[in-house]
């Protein structure tokens, strides 16, 4: 008797779901779905995720789902080409969020903000660094000063970093610079550590960085002779004889003018030496009218002080006083309250 097969796929619940039902020659056999394996009563889903049955690109992260897995790219990468997963730039693509003073340095996956030189801080800020309170910053002889990311070492006086280091500070030697030009005229420079000094000739004294004459005349009034007037001239003095007076300085001697030259004078006047000058001295009678003599008239002055009784006659060089008509010259000849007698009396 010829049997016919059986086909238990076609009856309800001959395999588990999620699995594939095969007939076969008087049996069946059952197989999961992909992504599904059997545990003895069901398919259960295979995580291939975690067993580590899976392709993802680079840069990717495996995630398990009901009979398979899907693959999405890390943070900061792009899927590309439907294979790979592709840094994404953020520097470039203006995605970072740096702070001021700062670069952004792009890395596999994400980027970082560095701080500029002479800057410090973090992703979110970045402040000046005072390198001037650390005092090794600058060397001797200078001043440190801050500035916005960086720093200056400025020289003191009398110190220059002569190009060679922005740090260190060198003394300058004014004596020998040809910048400064001449120094300490009328004296030596000698150069010292920022500054300078000049050890000055004699005559001249030192004011620290100059030679300064000395004014001998100011400083001793009496360092000339008497009759002489003390010039100061540079480093050192002279003693002028004063007018009227002849020598060396050293020793004057008074010029007497009238020997020299007896016309000194106006003809009606004597010439007397004076130290140091002379005076011309009109004859009895004469006044000085500049360099004249001129007769004085006595009679303009009180009629020349005659009798009231007498008249007053000018003469060159002197006056008379004549008694009047009935008076007589008494021995004074007419001159005073008694120089006129009364002929009569009565």
């Amino acid at each position: 008797m010829w049997m016919s097969d059986i086909d238990e796929c076609k009856q309800t619940g001959a395999c588990p779901e999620l699995s594939h039902c095969f007939n076969t020659a008087g049996s069946f056999h059952c197989d999961c779905w992909g992504g599904y394996h059997y545990n003895g009563t069901r398919c259960e889903d295979i995580n291939e995720c975690s067993v580590g049955n899976f392709t993802c690109p680079d840069n990717s992260t495996c995630h398990n789902k009901e009979g398979g897995y899907n693959c999405s790219c890390n943070s900061g990468f792009l899927y590309s080409n439907n294979s790979l997963c592709l840094d994404v730039d953020e520097c470039a693509t203006g995605k970072a969020e740096c702070p001021n003073a700062s670069n952004c340095q792009n890395t596999a996956g994400w980027y970082f903000c560095e701080c500029w030189d002479g800057y410090a801080g973090n992703q979110t800020v970045c402040e000046d660094v005072d390198e001037c309170l650390n005092n090794s910053t600058c060397s001797d002889h200078s001043v440190c000063v801050n500035t916005e990311g960086s720093f200056l070492c400025l020289c003191d006086h009398g110190f220059s970093s002569n190009g060679t280091s922005s740090t260190r500070c060198e003394d300058i030697d004014e004596c020998s610079h040809p910048e400064f030009g001449p120094l300490c005229t009328h004296g030596t420079c000698i150069n010292t550590a920022g500054s300078f000094y000049c050890a000055c000739h004699k005559g001249f004294w030192s004011s620290h960085t100059s030679c300064l004459d000395i004014d001998e005349c100011e400083k001793n009034e009496s360092i000339c002779q008497p009759h002489s007037t003390c010039v100061n001239i540079p480093g050192s003095y002279e003693c002028n004889c004063n007018l009227g007076y002849t020598g060396n300085g050293t020793y004057c001697k008074d010029i007497d003018e009238c020997s020299k030259s007896p016309l000194r004078c106006h003809k009606s006047s004597q010439c007397i030496n004076t130290p140091g000058s002379y005076v011309c001295v009109c004859a009895a009678g004469l006044i000085a009218l500049g360099s004249l003599c001129v007769d004085l008239d006595e009679c303009q002055s009180n009629r020349g002080g005659c009798h009231p009784a007498a008249t007053c006659y000018n003469s060159a060089g002197g006056f008379q006083c004549q008694c009047g008509n009935g008076w007589d010259a008494s021995t004074r000849n007419g001159h005073g309250m008694d120089g006129c007698l009364p002929l009569f009396t009565f």
